[in-house]
């Protein structure tokens, strides 16, 4: 079993820092981690509703990336042998997760890994330990994994000469080094779109750079097979670079903006979408994304990094755009029924009541055809003496008529509609104010 267990450590080979984790994967801690399957063996839409029922269920989960190239040998990391070997765990052996744990726990810590042995395997018995001893046993999944490597392809081209070689490379650095001034960002091949009404705000532990200028070359990495694309930005903020890196998942025709790599003064950092799979920029594919009313702040899960959060502000983005030249069908994240337009509905519902009614009031009134006499009304008649200066005096008849009630009760409801009226017309007037 232990010869097994090293082999299989001896499979997780790790590369450098991209946009998001990649395998091979080792899952330990909880029951469910045995349930997964690897993606050779299933279709990758088939372990998707597993692997996010996991993710969901635990109670918190601590992702450890390594950052060193060598492999992992069961006799240098003997606590975290024995930390898997005391529990369930599962190994994957596939380059990519059909869903990541981000954006499906709340409870998500991301630990780098120096690549020092002895360092790397204190740091990952004691994270979990104090992991357990916040959320309890049972309920706390490990994953390992390293950082997913940018894609290398092999192309054949013609011999050329040493002079030709060196003079295109020259052309292309001098192209790559070429930066420009706006804030629409489209791929080479228009193969994605990023469009903004202002500059991107990147945000240090210690300051804010705005990033207006940028290279002209801007790349769409497409890999629609495995279900995701990265769309790659440099910019220049004082003389130094700063590469961005959105990442986009495609999930049952679906395409979500997850999370952004940040490329910056030899620090790398994966910085997270903040929120669910109802608030993050989605739309169908073919369709683009436009939020102008709302923010997209992208965090970073790991404690005590320089590099803190990105804002996205009054955007419109499209990935997998396929060569055209305008933005697909938009999908707004504004509603088409917001507050005010709610207000206003209610107002004119009431208005149009009132004015039901007092249509319906004034038909029911007829005039009279008969008249009655004096005798035939049942009239209170009270006669009361009133004395005048000169001494004399004379009779004054007062006469009162019953009321009906019918009327009170017209006349009470009419005063409460017209005080109704005034405080919707206030409250309409301060949520347009507000909003």
């Amino acid at each position: 079993m232990k010869l097994i267990f090293v082999s299989i450590l001896l499979c997780v080979a790790l590369g450098s820092c991209t946009a998001s984790i990649s395998g091979p994967f080792i899952f330990w801690g909880t029951t469910g981690v045995k349930s997964v399957q690897p993606q050779a063996l299933v279709d990758a839409t088939a372990q998707e509703l597993p692997l996010t029922q996991l993710f969901k269920e635990a109670k918190a989960i601590v992702v450890f990336v390594r950052n060193a190239t060598t492999r992992l040998e069961g006799t240098k990391y003997p606590q975290f042998q024995n930390l898997v070997k005391s529990g369930p765990w599962n190994y994957l052996p596939q380059r990519n997760l059909a869903t990541e744990p981000f954006g499906h726990n709340a409870n998500i810590e991301v630990i780098n890994l120096s690549g020092r042995c002895e360092e790397d395997d204190s740091e990952i018995l004691s994270a979990y330990n104090e992991a357990l001893e916040t959320y309890g046993q049972g309920g706390v999944i490990g994953i390992l994994a390293s950082r997913e490597e940018e894609p290398h392809f092999l192309a054949k081209r013609e011999a050329a000469t040493g002079e030709e070689e060196s003079k295109s490379k020259k052309e292309s650095e001098s192209a790559a080094e070429e930066t420009e001034e706006n804030f629409v960002y489209v791929a080479e091949g228009n193969k994605a779109v990023l469009s903004l009404n202002g500059p991107l705000e990147l945000r240090l532990s210690n300051d804010t750079l705005i990033l207006k200028e940028h290279t002209k070359q801007i790349t769409f990495d497409d890999q629609h097979g495995k279900g995701y694309g990265r769309l790659s930005i440099t910019f220049m903020h004082s003389g130094e670079k700063c590469t961005l890196r959105f990442k986009f998942t495609l999930i049952r025709g679906s395409w979500t903006l997850r999370n952004v790599e940040v490329d910056y003064r030899d620090q790398k950092s994966v910085l997270v979408a903040r929120g669910d799979e109802y608030t993050l920029p989605n739309a169908p594919l073919g369709f683009s994304y436009r939020c102008s009313s709302e923010n997209v702040t992208f965090l970073n899960p790991v404690r005590n990094e320089t590099l803190q959060s990105l804002l996205l502000s009054d955007f419109q983005v499209q990935p997998w755009l396929n060569g055209r030249t305008k933005f697909g069908e938009v999908y707004d994240c504004v509603g088409f029924v917001t507050a005010p337009i709610l207000a206003g509905l209610l107002v004119v519902t009431l208005l149009l009541g009132i004015l039901g009614i007092g249509i319906s009031a004034m038909l029911s009134m007829h005039t009279p055809n008969r008249f009655e006499s004096s005798r035939s009304s049942k009239q209170l008649t009270f006669t009361r003496y009133h004395k005048i200066l000169n001494g004399s005096g004379m009779f004054v008849q007062i006469t009162y008529v019953a009321i009906k009630p019918l009327a009170l009760f017209t006349l009470a409801i009419e005063l409460f509609l017209i005080h109704m009226l005034f405080v919707l017309i206030v409250l309409y007037a301060y949520v347009l104010w507000y909003y």
